[in-house]
């Protein structure tokens, strides 16, 4: 099944306005494409389509700053990262080519692991944050949710609600131009061989307990 189904695959669930709601982007729906990479499938899940991206073509980039206005978020992306990918990994990136901006990436090692890299920056140059533990890794071919907590003290990462670090960083409202592209870095590198589920963000910090536990379901019916 070809990207020409896009049609049914990304959800955009809420409209920015004055007060920021929660986004939620999946397979049903999306909002407005700007250009697909390649041709990213269309895979079932017990809980629905997911699309899968094959890690050298496959990317799509949508009209959206998702984080604009919000002075504080939580970031979630349901995913699969397939063990025989590429070393970098990297599947959202939020804002801007090279100025502000989210990425979500991973890396995967030869024993078909991997361990998660968020990088966040405020101000090219002189306020980033990387959060990464090489040391985290998790076994590859199964669902996680990858999140990102950013509020006005600190930005942490988790996988599945475990905390894999933190970063002094203080966000705010300074990602507010851009695209988002998923399943590729901006720049067309570092494609992503895996699937995605659901994005969610939400406008403020959540706790772990609040998070998404979509995966535990999808991979109670693991079929990949």
């Amino acid at each position: 099944m070809k990207w020409r189904l896009l049609p049914i695959l990304m959800l955009y669930v809420a409209t920015l306005c004055a007060q920021p709601r929660t986004i939620v982007w999946d397979a049903a729906d999306y909002p407005a494409i700007l250009q697909v990479h390649g041709a990213p499938q269309v895979i079932q899940t017990v809980l629905g389509p997911a699309v899968e991206f094959n890690g050298s073509t496959d990317g799509v980039f949508v009209d959206e700053v998702p984080v604009k206005g919000m002075d504080e978020v939580t970031l979630e992306v349901i995913f699969n990262q397939y063990g025989d990918a590429n070393f970098e990994q990297r599947f959202l990136h939020i804002g801007q080519v090279s100025g502000p901006r989210i990425m979500f990436e991973t890396r995967v090692t030869p024993e078909k692991r991997w361990y998660l890299d968020v990088f966040v920056v405020m101000v090219q140059g002189s306020e980033n944050a990387i959060v990464i533990d090489e040391q985290k890794t998790h076994p590859a071919d199964r669902w996680y949710n990858a999140t990102l907590v950013a509020s006005g003290d600190s930005i942490r990462a988790y996988v599945n609600g475990e905390l894999q670090g933190v970063s002094p960083l203080r966000f705010r409202q300074a990602i507010t131009e851009g695209v988002t592209s998923i399943g590729v870095r901006q720049n067309l590198r570092s494609w992503f061989r895996g699937a995605i589920y659901k994005v969610r963000v939400t406008p403020k910090a959540l706790k772990p307990e609040e998070f998404l536990k979509d995966y535990e379901i999808l991979n109670n019916t693991l079929t990949k």
